[in-house]
């Protein structure tokens, strides 16, 4: 996932067009057990190397990193995004994956709230992971961005679920308002 930023703009015909940078919005470090490799001193240089303002880190089910990473992009000039990548389980069966940034101090609390549950409360070999009554408790001062092809909506549209999609979407929408992004991606196939 990813936004857009402005940059310096340009001027055609009166029209001023800004050039969008690039910020990546879903990215794993070295915390994400079993999942990233990379160091976030790694990260952050190469995200500084590719002149990016901005940049989140979203580790799944932790913020270990969170620390380290608000203070290393920092240094570098770089804007840390906090978040983190949490699995959704609802009451039909449908879990899925979603990202949640941090807006704010109350936003932050929530994400720690939710994620101590989301270990506290798996059992036996399930994996971490928090039902959508418990997200709804917790959603204040979060960014949602939807889980692509692992969210919990991809996975209802693709088994031509679309009116338990639209369902769900709309119960996050009065959830997160516009603070909910859906994730899109190209697929081939």
């Amino acid at each position: 996932m990813s936004a857009v930023s402005e940059n310096p703009s340009v001027t055609t015909n009166e029209v001023t067009l800004v050039r969008p940078k690039f910020v990546h919005l879903r990215t794993h470090s070295a915390y994400s057990l079993l999942e990233g490799a990379l160091p976030v001193k790694t990260l952050t240089q190469t995200a500084l190397a590719a002149s990016m303002p901005a940049m989140a880190v979203t580790d799944r089910n932790n913020l270990f990193g969170a620390l380290e990473f608000a203070e290393t992009a920092a240094g570098l000039g770089i804007q840390p995004i906090i978040g983190a990548t949490l699995r959704v389980r609802d009451a039909h069966e449908n879990n899925g994956d979603i990202a949640l940034l941090v807006k704010n101090r109350a936003g932050y609390d929530n994400l720690m709230a939710l994620i101590s549950a989301a270990h506290l409360d798996a059992e036996g070999a399930q994996r971490p992971g928090v039902d959508e009554t418990l997200l709804a408790d917790h959603s204040d001062g979060l960014i949602c961005l939807t889980g692509g092809s692992d969210g919990p909506f991809d996975k209802l549209l693709a088994a031509n679920r679309n009116d338990q999609a639209k369902e769900k979407i709309s119960n996050y929408i009065k959830l997160f308002g516009n603070n909910l992004y859906i994730e899109i991606q190209r697929y081939t196939g």
